[in-house]
């Protein structure tokens, strides 16, 4: 018995000058293969992209995406009980710790202090800013600020005037300032003024930006007693820091009452 094998030829066809060529097959997984590898991708960058952004909520690019979802971390409101212990430095000290820093180094300083603020201090202590300082200026704060409501005073060092701090006080709802020009704040272990921000200033100065962990009744030593509240959303893309600088040349304090300031359960 003869079998033949009846074939149109469509396995072959002639390309170029004539010669026949099997017909090739499989193009399509080729792009099936380009396709899952851009898949692919693009999931990894969205992978790493998510982490960058719960990483690093000090950025502002990162921190804007993370109050867009409502995915920004409640700020924790700490007592004298619950505030995180940490490393305390008096003007002096401070001084000598952050003064040698470079630009660069300073940077990636305010970046680590401010995440660990938003992040609540989970992995990282605090540092907190202890000593006595003359107010220079007080003023309210505006939309514009970081911390968009409160008050906020730029002082001194008494004893090492190369040191100047902001003192933030948010959700102070005043219409008068808490204190003025020539008092004296004291800020002890149990203020918990904890520094957000460092900015070398002229003349071999330092400025520290701090804001009271332990938001609780804030209490003055002329009897005058506030209470704060942890903002909600900051505006992270604002200047720091938050005030001007006075300059160096010594300010003629203000007739009035010093004033100390300590945190006390409301």
């Amino acid at each position: 018995m003869q079998v033949k094998f009846l074939s149109d030829g469509s396995e072959y066809r002639s390309y170029g000058g004539g010669s026949t060529t099997q017909k090739k097959e499989g193009g399509g997984i080729f792009w099936w293969a380009v396709l899952i590898t851009l898949l692919m991708g693009a999931a990894t960058f969205c992978w790493f992209f998510s982490i960058m952004v719960f990483s690093q909520p000090e950025k502002p690019f990162n921190y804007k995406i993370l109050a867009k979802f409502k995915k920004v971390t409640p700020l924790r409101p700490y007592t004298l009980y619950t505030a995180p212990a940490g490393k305390a430095f008096g003007p002096r000290e401070l001084l000598t710790e952050f003064y040698p820093y470079s630009l660069e180094q300073l940077q990636l300083r305010n970046d680590l202090l401010k995440r660990t603020y938003l992040k609540n201090y989970q992995h990282e202590q605090p540092v907190y800013l202890l000593g006595s300082y003359k107010v220079l200026e007080v003023r309210q704060l505006t939309e514009g600020d970081v911390f968009s409501s409160g008050w906020v005073l730029h002082a001194r060092a008494s004893e090492f005037e190369d040191v100047d701090m902001e003192f933030v006080m948010p959700g102070l709802s005043l219409a008068d300032a808490p204190c003025a020009a020539g008092d004296v704040i004291k800020l002890d272990k149990r203020a918990y003024a904890s520094v957000l921000h460092l900015e070398r200033l002229g003349q071999d100065r330092v400025c520290a930006t701090v804001v009271p962990l332990a938001y609780q009744t804030v209490v003055f030593a002329n009897g005058k007693s506030h209470s704060l509240t942890p903002p909600e959303l900051l505006n992270i893309e604002s200047v720091w820091p938050l005030t001007r600088d006075p300059g160096a040349e010594s300010i003629k304090p203000v007739d009035g009452e010093k004033a100390g300031i300590a945190a006390t359960q409301p």
